[in-house]
């Protein structure tokens, strides 16, 4: 019997059929919009500054606490006239009545910011039939030559159908698509769309609450760029995270070449014993410990370690730079504090980068919570801007200018 089409028609049909089993069809955002790396809840943030510097009336202890207060203030006034004790750290005199406060306006945007986490996912796609092992794809060419490309989540019983992505640089024109694998085997492609990203920073790596950032992005005081992926902030590698993801995050997306730790060895290796971390000594990147207490810059144990930390970053071959403690606030947060000095960042920046750790799971830091208020009094005073309280303390302790220059060479555009 002759069959009524040839065979070429058949095999097309056929593949037609296969590939038409699955399908994915992007959704948003809309081929050429503005993207905004900040989700509702930190874009809120930022633009309220003053708001968050609100300092809350602080609650009536009892005659036992201000007792306890006062010991515990009195052993750390004693501490900072001696010098830390290599077994002490900072901490074991802080004042604890006075660590963690939100004040009326914070408050409920974190609880908003929790809920937003659960559902926030700006870029939405839609799947016809079964595809699996999903990744979406972000190039600056439209080829797709060697794309960032993200895990989108499979949750179960359901393809996950939308994505957050954590690591877009800022003032960037993007393709995007999404790549999947059918039901047979074979590889699905999405169509393709742009989008412009924001060029507000910070620019955010992951979600708030991984409290990551790139100290690149935007203009300093001068309007000078700052270079982007370069120079990233933040909390120790993930406890017991697998080579596999230290290898895709560190090596392959951001390019890591050092890691400054701003804790102490003995430190780290108890984190190991009891969490399972690791340093990034593990995916072949260069390690080095450089312990510094935090908030307190006046103090030996702080100004001291500077001139060999800021040797590391004033070595161009050094970078990039991912500098860290342990949850990436404090000890980090005072370095931050330094480098946007270094940059020549306007005053406002300074409470964005130190205050952005609010969204941490680790509670919020605010310039009246913790010591951090010690920054502040020290550098926000007098008619001179932050950045150049900043540079000539740094000058004061060792840093040399030769240092300062080399670092704003590297993290700073040239001025046309």
């Amino acid at each position: 019997m002759t069959p009524k089409y040839p065979l070429s028609v058949l095999l097309l049909a056929v593949s037609q059929m296969t590939v038409g089993a699955a399908s994915i069809h992007l959704e948003t955002p809309a081929d050429g919009a503005m993207y905004d790396l900040h989700s509702p809840c930190v874009k809120e943030f930022l633009e309220h500054w003053e708001e968050r510097g609100v300092k809350p009336p602080r609650p009536p202890l009892s005659e036992a606490e201000i007792a306890q207060s006062n010991r515990q203030h009195t052993a750390y006034l004693k501490w900072r006239e001696a010098g830390s004790p290599k077994d002490k750290r900072v901490k074991d005199w802080e004042d604890r009545f006075n660590f963690y406060i939100h004040n009326s306006w914070t408050k409920p945007l974190m609880k908003r910011e929790a809920e937003e986490l659960k559902t926030y996912r700006p870029f939405q796609w839609t799947v016809d039939g079964l595809v699996t092992n999903v990744f979406v794809e972000f190039s600056i060419e439209p080829d797709f030559h060697e794309p960032l490309r993200e895990k989108a989540i499979i949750e179960k019983n359901r393809s996950r159908t939308d994505h957050r992505p954590g690591y877009l640089k800022l003032s960037t024109h993007y393709y995007w698509r999404v790549r999947g694998i059918d039901a047979d085997g074979a590889e699905v492609l999405s169509d393709v769309r742009t989008f412009t990203t924001s060029d507000t920073p910070p620019r955010m790596i992951g979600k708030p609450m991984e409290n990551m950032r790139d100290l690149g992005g935007g203009v300093n005081a001068d309007g000078i760029p700052v270079r982007q992926g370069l120079l990233y902030r933040g909390q120790a590698p993930w406890a017991k995270a697998t080579e596999a993801f230290l290898r895709d995050r560190y090596v392959t997306k951001l390019g890591i070449r050092t890691q400054l730790d701003l804790r102490g060895k003995d430190e780290f290796e108890k984190r190991c014993q009891q969490y399972g971390e690791r340093d990034l000594e593990t995916v072949g990147i260069h390690h080095e410990f450089h312990t510094i207490i935090p908030y307190h810059v006046n103090h030996p144990d702080v100004f001291t370690k500077l001139p060999a930390i800021f040797a590391v970053l004033a070595d161009e071959k050094n970078y990039p730079v991912y500098f860290n403690c342990a949850v990436g606030s404090d000890r980090t947060g005072t370095l931050a504090f330094l480098l946007d000095g270094v940059i020549g960042r306007e005053d406002k920046y300074f409470y964005d980068d130190y205050e952005l750790p609010s969204f941490n799971e680790n509670l919020p830091r605010y310039r009246y919570c913790r010591k951090g208020s010690e920054l502040f009094n020290t550098f926000a005073k007098g008619d001179k801007p932050i950045r150049e309280n900043v540079v000539a303390y740094l000058l004061k302790r060792g840093v040399t200018q030769e240092q300062i220059d080399s670092i704003r060479r590297i993290l700073l555009e040239t001025p046309q």
